[in-house]
């Protein structure tokens, strides 16, 4: 394994779009960006799948994909508050469980009191 290059503020601020460029076009496989001074590292730069693997983002959001195509082949469709629970649960904000319960508290039908 490589060790990688640290690249100074004033070579990322100028390359930035290049730097941005390489990184979508090599995917999950890019090599971090290093950034820093005086040969030390303070901050790195990752493509976008790099990034999203490291956070679990990756695994969370093939689950909602799993779930939405399983919905669609029941001809059914999320609703707009299930799409906004789904991307809360991407990117970490929600877990599964707190998911499921909105989901079954937003369509389990009320109960009816009784009259008598």
């Amino acid at each position: 394994m490589r060790v990688p290059e640290i690249v100074t503020v004033s070579d990322a601020r100028s390359g930035l779009s290049r730097i941005l460029a390489e990184l979508a076009e090599a995917g999950p496989q890019a090599e971090p960006v290093l950034i820093g001074a005086h040969r030390k590292a303070q901050g790195v730069l990752l493509s976008i799948e790099a990034y999203e693997e490291l956070t679990g983002r990756a695994a969370r959001r093939g689950a909602v994909e799993t779930v939405t195509g399983s919905l669609a082949a029941e001809g059914l469709r999320p609703t707009a508050a299930s799409d906004q629970d789904a991307e809360a649960y991407v990117r970490g904000a929600l877990s599964a469980e707190e998911m499921a319960a909105r989901a079954l508290a937003r369509h389990r039908p009320e109960k009816r009191q009784a009259t008598g």
